[in-house]
């Protein structure tokens, strides 16, 4: 970096022989260095790129004179470098209106309280004495995120709390020193896959899942399921997982119902689909307890001002918790009624019986495989486009099992 009237300038060391260069204002740190580096690695794929295809063509008939060559070479660099720096200044651009908030201003002089005597002490401000779990929030990534140099397959939590939200649900909250290299997406359908392992075989997280298949006969590998995010919080290095307490010893819906505090939280990196905007003028949300979680987490994530409606289906009358949603969303709970998970069409009659949406309606929904298969066409019926559909399977029933 070197520094000029009106601004910084940026020049790369390596590639000297063009002056590609841009001006901008010290208004952010990482700007500036987002910019540096998107130059940079422009200049470096241009030329790289351009010489990779040089090399293809040696000995077709495509003779150049070396003068020709770093010509050739100079001019990939910077097209590379332009390409590179236009993006980045489309990116940052958005980023520095909607991300990046400016300095408080200054009060005048004459309305800025005196100063304190310098032998009166200050007590600094008490810490709230309550905590309260933070909501999902739809926040995409934006700008620079260093990723470890090493790929990480398992990060390793210690579970904190657990807590009962019904006879049929737990949230197990879990932390680690910067969430054990654990990087969030952002994504409103994040997920993970947990990993849990059978306590009698004396397994230490991180799971080697390749060397262990070679020793391990299937049925002792390591379980692992995928699970949403409900939320994370920075500030306290924690996230939460919601879980629907099921199956037999081993599974990891029976791991959740017995886990206890300062056990191993094993998961996968973040992951997702197909995250979509909260743009629309209508919602229409349904699941079963399987897909409960991630419709919470959109019902949190919606603006105050969102209209709709949320069916989540549960068990029974005593298996209704708190879900926070805007005050226009109407959350109607749809109970079977002792009928098992599965074998009840509660859900899709209450999805019929609705009237037909307005033009611009979002629909999600997740629940069992034949479940949303039904809801899928009832989508068509309504005419919903494509692209305003979400709807997935989180799970099959069998006839023996209930795979979630």
């Amino acid at each position: 970096m070197r520094y000029s009237p009106g601004g910084i300038m940026s020049k790369h060391h390596k590639y000297r022989r063009y002056e590609s260069s841009y001006m901008a204002a010290p208004r952010d740190g990482i700007a500036l260095e987002v910019l540096a580096h998107a130059e940079k690695a422009g200049a470096k794929a241009g030329y790289a790129t351009a010489k990779e295809h040089l090399y293809r063509n040696i000995g077709v008939g495509a003779a150049l004179g070396q003068a020709e060559i770093d010509e050739l070479l100079a001019a990939a660099e910077r097209a590379g470098a332009a390409a590179a720096l236009a993006s980045a200044r489309k990116v940052l651009a958005k980023t520095l209106r909607t991300s990046f908030s400016p300095a408080p201003m200054q009060a005048p002089a004459e309305a800025q309280p005196a100063p304190l005597p310098m032998t009166q002490p200050v007590e600094p401000a008490p810490y709230a004495q309550t905590y309260e779990e933070p909501l999902a929030r739809y926040n995409p990534p934006i700008g620079y995120v260093p990723m470890p140099k090493v790929k990480t397959d398992q990060h390793v939590l210690t579970v904190t709390r657990v807590q009962r939200l019904s006879e049929q649900m737990v949230r197990v909250v879990a932390s680690a020193p910067n969430l054990g290299g654990y990087r969030s997406n952002g994504a409103l359908d994040e997920y993970v896959k947990v990993f849990v392992a059978d306590p009698a075989l004396g397994l230490t997280p991180p799971y080697d899942l390749r060397t262990l298949r070679q020793h391990l006969p299937r049925e002792l590998m390591p379980r692992s399921k995928s699970y949403t995010i409900r939320w994370v919080d920075t500030l306290t290095d924690e996230l939460a997982i919601d879980f629907v307490v099921h199956g037999e010893p081993g599974t990891v819906g029976h791991w959740a119902g017995t886990v206890e505090p300062g056990a191993a939280l094993v998961i996968s990196p973040a992951r997702s689909k197909s995250s979509f905007k909260l743009i629309a003028d209508n919602y229409i949300l349904a699941a079963d307890e399987a897909g409960i979680p991630a419709i919470s987490k959109i019902l949190e994530a919606l603006p105050e001002q969102a209209q709709g409606i949320a069916l989540l289906e549960i068990a029974d009358q005593q298996s209704m918790f708190d879900v926070k949603h805007p005050e226009n969303v109407d959350l109607r709970w749809v109970t079977r009624d002792g009928v098992p998970a599965g074998r009840s069409n509660v859900l899709l009659s209450a999805f019929q019986e609705l009237q037909l949406p307005a033009m611009n309606t979002t629909v999600v929904a997740h629940a069992e495989r034949s479940t949303i298969k039904a809801i899928g066409h009832v989508c068509d019926q309504w005419r919903i486009h494509k692209g305003q559909r979400h709807i997935s399977s989180y799970w099959t029933l069998r006839e023996d099992r209930l795979l979630r």
